[in-house]
């Protein structure tokens, strides 16, 4: 199917012009329209040009997409304040770009009279939405990859709040280094996180002490998630507004990669003590998990698999 592309601008609720862009079907679908958010400072193109790709697959299915820098990103008037990514990030965790996502849709309702969205995008465009969705009945549906769940602060030490998963694919990836004499200057001229060395060290002497006390038992599952805890950088506002869209029956598809630290931290952060039950009794949530892939999906068999997954969704959903 062949589609249109066309540069706009629009308003947002401070007054500023906010840029982006229009892919048109031949034959678009008049029920809904998907609005594809900024992941952060990679602006409506994300990084990889995977915005671009996604737009190109969901516009041969007959959908509009929308794809817009919000303010004070791309080539969107307003100025960032914040002098490092990670607060930067954590203001999008709670909500920065939420009015821009409900003053897109304005747009496109008073424009071509859609008032059905599927909210979209990678890291802090899956939270924008997440948070859009919850506030706004017109979101009629959630895709999300790689979404976070937890607070970025330049003020947080983050290898405080580390997650078991993280911890893991760092093992094995210092193991890797180990003969590597780079790596080793590094180490002793103190440019390596000696904070997480320590926690891997930590994790490995607990790990053989709960193998030795349980040796004999049958575990299904590692000894530390018989008992999860909720780390002190967990969002709530993520679960909040996920129980809002759970409890209106509103379709979500969670896409993570699974060597994504975003992953682990959903896994051991939100599931245990929110998520189960939710996740359990609800049948519009989908966890789609990329096999080998890691949270900005860089490679092209990493997109494939997500957006071959993604069609599916769509056309189970929104036929």
């Amino acid at each position: 199917m062949s589609f249109l592309i066309e540069p706009v601008t629009f308003p947002n609720r401070n007054g500023l012009k906010l840029f982006g862009i229009l892919h048109t079907p031949s034959q678009p679908r008049k029920d809904v329209a998907i609005i594809i958010l900024s992941p952060g400072i990679k602006s409506r193109v994300a990084p990889h040009r995977l915005y671009v790709k996604m737009a190109k697959r969901f516009c041969e299915m007959g959908f509009c997409i929308f794809r817009f820098d919000p303010e004070g990103i791309g080539d969107s008037e307003g100025e960032i304040d914040e002098k490092l990514t990670a607060d930067l990030y954590g203001s999008i965790q709670v909500g920065r770009f939420v009015n821009d996502t409900l003053s897109a849709m304005d747009w496109m309702q008073q424009k071509y009279n859609m008032s059905r969205f599927i909210l979209s995008g990678l890291c802090g465009g899956a939270i924008t939405g997440l948070l859009a969705g919850a506030k706004d009945k017109r979101v009629d549906g959630l895709l999300s990859v790689g979404i976070p769940v937890i607070l970025d602060s330049s003020r947080i030490d983050r290898t405080k709040y580390i997650t078991d998963g993280e911890i893991e694919g760092l093992k094995d990836l210092y193991i890797k280094k180990r003969f590597s004499p780079r790596a080793w200057v590094r180490f002793f001229t103190f440019r390596s996180d000696y904070r997480v060395i320590f926690k891997i060290l930590i994790k490995i002497i607990r790990t053989k002490v709960l193998r030795t006390r349980y040796q004999g038992e049958s575990l299904n599952t590692p000894i530390e998630a018989s008992n999860p805890k909720v780390n002190g950088n967990f969002n709530r506002l993520f679960m909040v507004a996920f129980k809002k869209m759970v409890n209106s029956s509103r379709r979500m598809l969670m896409i993570f990669g699974e060597n994504d630290r975003l992953y682990h931290e959903f896994e051991e952060k939100f599931v245990p003590s929110y998520g189960k039950e939710l996740l359990r009794l609800n049948h519009t949530v989908e966890l789609y998990l990329c096999k080998d892939a890691r949270h900005i999906l860089e490679f092209s068999w990493e997109q494939k698999d997500m957006l071959d997954h993604t069609c599916r969704w769509l056309t189970a959903n929104y036929r």
